[in-house]
């Protein structure tokens, strides 16, 4: 675990914080919280339209690292195809394209900490 900022309701503090199978567990005083975090995601950027599940957009499940890009840009892919592998919590996950398209942009370089819900591949569909 590590200590982490987390904002509720417009309080601050640092608190105890670990993300473990898309969910984020945390303890404040002496009671133990957990969120999923897609869910989380969606919730806080949902209203706002910043965060809206797109075939297009290959956003970050979750905080962690760049570790592999089978892309480029101007490249074709079809619905399966592995675009990019991130690593997080020691273990790695290999996001794909949902649809047929051509790959417009790589918005995350090899080796880069990437945060959740961060842009990682544009998709012309």
């Amino acid at each position: 675990m590590s200590l982490r900022p987390l904002q509720i309701d417009g309080f601050k503090e640092k608190v105890l914080a670990e993300i473990v199978d898309k969910k984020i567990w945390f303890k404040i005083g002496d009671e133990t919280y957990s969120y999923d975090l897609l869910d989380l995601l969606q919730s806080q950027h949902g209203k706002s339209g910043a965060f809206t599940k797109s075939p297009d957009r290959i956003l970050a499940p979750m905080p962690g690292k760049m570790t592999k890009i089978f892309v480029k840009s101007g490249q074709s892919v079809k619905k399966g195809d592995s675009l990019v592998v991130m690593e997080a919590m020691k273990m790695e996950y290999t996001l794909k394209s949902d649809v047929d398209a051509e790959v417009l942009e790589i918005k995350a370089d090899l080796g880069q900490q990437v945060t959740l819900g961060q842009l990682l591949v544009q998709l012309k569909v």
